[in-house]
């Protein structure tokens, strides 16, 4: 049978490497999504956005919970494998990988174009640069998970600096109300339209996991965590919901669908309509180089920290969850899913339209996948001291007649509101998204298989492990302990 390893990650970050991590891997959907969701929305973007929230906030706050009262690496991966099993556990920790690999890829890509603001050159080099600066980071993340978080939270603190500056300057000088009037739902946008908007702008929310996954590295963390997930949901969403108003402000909305600059680079494009836009260029492109890296960032430590969980559980081979001796990481899950992020790199560069559309395909199924694991949770285990616990709860006292125990059962609304929203959209997703619904799909397909395959050839040693040791000692193994094994 297999041992596991005492859990050897080393608690040495606090709140604001906790809200670093996340914040970056939240905050870089706007660099990418406002564009699209002008696009498709029209004049309704920031109701767009406004749905999405609702999701988001939801999924967050179920994540607080679950994350205080939990102190281990692997977020939704624990939660499940807790809740319902370790295949359910599987199966969402498999869906978050493709998300952690194309936020990875997508968001150090996105960082390497804005490079090439001052050094125009790079354009001609990308997918090259590309594979450098997530190389770069992958030496950071071996050596220490502190030293992670502190490049993260001085990107992260460079670039809330100059969002503020952005959109308080937006407001105060070019913002113009009801320049664009009031959205005529059916015309513009359609409601397809307006559906798919939905679906882009919830990439912009995407990355709260992330929290979770330093949980097993976090001091305090019943504390911590749920305070980076509260600061992180509200710089969050007051950014998107003004960059969003902001842009519906300072031209009609149809500036931005004759410009396809303005879809690709929409931060840009806002900056050009301020003041002196012209001298904000420089900025802009250091808002999005910082906090695109951390997002590469964010992603890297997602994976590595998920697959030693997974590692740790026995869903993947245990040498992948092998920890540095010296450095106290997981160097061989950072190694060699990094090394798959840059494989996805090489094969897509120049293709980010394609990674964005396999982007919240994953996510949403790990967050259902969380909501249904709170409501278990909660029934399963309702001693558990929880630093943090959502309000709401429906209880459902059952008959008399169906159970004899005075058990009541809890359903926590919050935690129902998350599965009902994260589901809602995913359909979407994949009624609206293709290239989404068949690379997720085949993702899905692969992964089950691999986890088929693992666990049997594993279960033969266990078996013949059992045989050996009675064996040895006279025994004949009965039916009981084979299948124990």
């Amino acid at each position: 049978m297999q041992r596991k390893r005492v859990q050897s990650l080393q608690r040495n970050i606090g709140l604001l490497g906790n809200f670093a991590f996340a914040y970056g891997d939240v905050a870089e959907g706007i660099y990418f999504t406002l564009g699209l969701v002008l696009l498709y929305a029209n004049a309704a973007a920031t109701y767009a956005y406004l749905f999405a929230t609702i999701a988001y906030v939801l999924t967050a706050l179920c994540y607080a919970e679950l994350s205080s009262s939990y102190h281990q690496p692997g977020g939704a991966f624990i939660f499940a494998n807790k809740a319902f099993g370790r295949t359910i556990a599987f199966f969402a920790a498999w869906a978050l990988l493709l998300d952690y690999l194309v936020t990875t890829a997508i968001s150090a890509r996105a960082a390497v174009g804005y490079m090439g603001y001052f050094f125009p050159a790079l354009n001609y080099i990308a997918a090259l640069v590309t594979v450098a600066v997530i190389v770069g980071l992958i030496i950071i993340n071996v050596i220490g998970i502190s030293e992670s978080a502190k490049f993260s939270y001085i990107l992260v603190l460079i670039g809330l600096i100059g969002e503020v500056i952005v959109l308080t300057v937006g407001f105060v000088f070019s913002y113009h109300v009801g320049i664009n009037g009031s959205p005529q739902f059916g015309s513009a946008p359609t409601y397809p339209n307006f559906l798919y908007a939905i679906t882009i702008a919830m990439s912009s929310y995407l990355g709260i996991e992330v929290v979770s996954q330093s949980a097993g590295e976090t001091r305090h963390a019943a504390k911590n965590i749920p305070r980076a997930v509260f600061l992180i949901s509200g710089a969050v969403v007051a950014s998107t919901l003004a960059y969003s108003t902001l842009a519906l402000g300072l031209e009609p909305y149809q500036a931005f669908q004759n410009n396809p600059s303005a879809i690709n680079d929409p931060v840009s494009f806002i900056v050009s309509k301020l003041p002196y836009g012209w001298a904000f260029g420089g900025l802009t492109a250091l808002l999005g180089i910082s906090v695109l890296i951390v997002a590469a960032n964010a992603g890297i430590v997602g994976i590595s920290r998920i697959t030693y969980a997974m590692s740790e559980e026995g869903a993947l081979p245990r040498f992948i969850g092998r920890v540095h001796h010296r450095f106290k990481t997981p160097y061989i899950a950072i190694i060699l899913f990094s090394a798959l992020a840059i494989s996805v790199v090489i094969a897509f560069s120049g293709q980010l339209a394609i990674l964005a559309e396999m982007y919240n395909f994953g996510a949403l199924i790990a967050y259902m996948i969380v909501g249904l694991s709170l409501i278990s949770l909660r029934n399963k285990e309702k001693n558990l001291v929880r630093p943090f616990k959502t309000p709401w709860t429906i209880r459902i006292k059952p008959s008399s007649r169906i159970r004899a125990t005075k058990e009541v059962y809890e359903i926590p609304a919050f935690a129902l509101g998350c599965f009902v929203a994260d589901l809602t959209i995913w359909v979407l997703v994949v009624i609206l998204h293709p290239i989404g619904r068949e690379v997720g799909t085949l993702w899905m397909i692969l992964g089950l298989l691999i986890y088929y395959l693992y666990t049997r050839i594993q279960k033969r040693r266990d078996q013949a492990d059992v045989i050996n040791r009675l064996s040895g000692s006279g025994d004949v193994p009965s039916d009981k302990e084979l299948k124990s094994a």
